[in-house]
């Protein structure tokens, strides 16, 4: 009977770190992987040690756009930012206020809320006398309702500022009484991108039953 012997040799080498830079589309990498192009990736992307980035001021948000791609975000370039601030300044408002100013702003898109206002009478601005309202009686003032809302025909955001149950007023002491006046008012306005920095909430209705304290329930997600 013949014996076959089979030897296996296993060989083990010992491979010492190797330390480069790669490049793909340049021949001057500036990293372990630098690539000067569009990048696909069919599968995941897992980043097992980010580190942290201490570089606060020049960092850029990545963003999906409409065609779902990613890109950097540059607000120098972006017609609009995350968090938008502008002031409004109306001039010569009839004693009325402003009942319904319709800003343009898509209620699909943004958020509106005024964060606050000056107001004084037109022309002397913004510290001329301030208004008390009465159309009561000289001892009751009038308070005053100044907001954003959405118009549901429109889809678009209208702002409101006006005085409950009277009108913009100024003491006239030719004839010792409080008259209508003309206002010049100032609205802080922020706008907020929706899906991107603020997320909506459904309304939260609640019944107080004639009572002075209550609990509201919580927004989903809080």
């Amino acid at each position: 009977m013949k014996h076959f012997y089979f030897l296996f040799v296993t060989a083990i080498f010992s491979i010492g770190p190797i330390f480069g830079q790669v490049g793909i589309n340049t021949n001057t990498p500036s990293a372990t992987l630098d690539v000067n192009g569009d990048v696909m990736i069919d599968s995941g992307v897992y980043l097992e040690n980010p580190g942290e980035n201490t570089n606060i001021r020049g960092s850029k948000f990545l963003v999906r756009t409409t065609t779902n791609e990613l890109s950097r975000y540059d607000i120098n370039i972006s017609k609009y930012g995350p968090m938008n601030y502008v002031e409004l300044e109306f001039q010569n408002l009839s004693a009325s206020g402003l009942l319904n100013y319709d800003t343009k702003i898509s209620t699909d898109d943004y958020l509106v809320s005024i964060q606050g206002y000056s107001c004084g009478i037109a022309g002397a601005g913004r510290t001329g006398s301030i208004m008390p309202s009465s159309s009561i009686s000289i001892d009751n003032i009038e308070g005053y309702q100044i907001y954003a809302y959405p118009n549901p025909i429109t889809n678009t955001w209208f702002l409101r500022a006006f005085v409950n149950n009277s009108t913009w007023q100024k003491y006239d002491s030719s004839v010792g009484d409080y008259v209508d006046t003309d206002i010049d008012m100032w609205l802080n306005v922020m706008i907020y991108r929706k899906g991107f920095i603020a997320k909506s909430q459904n309304d939260i209705t609640v019944d107080m039953g004639n009572s002075a304290t209550g609990t509201a329930s919580l927004p989903t997600g809080f």
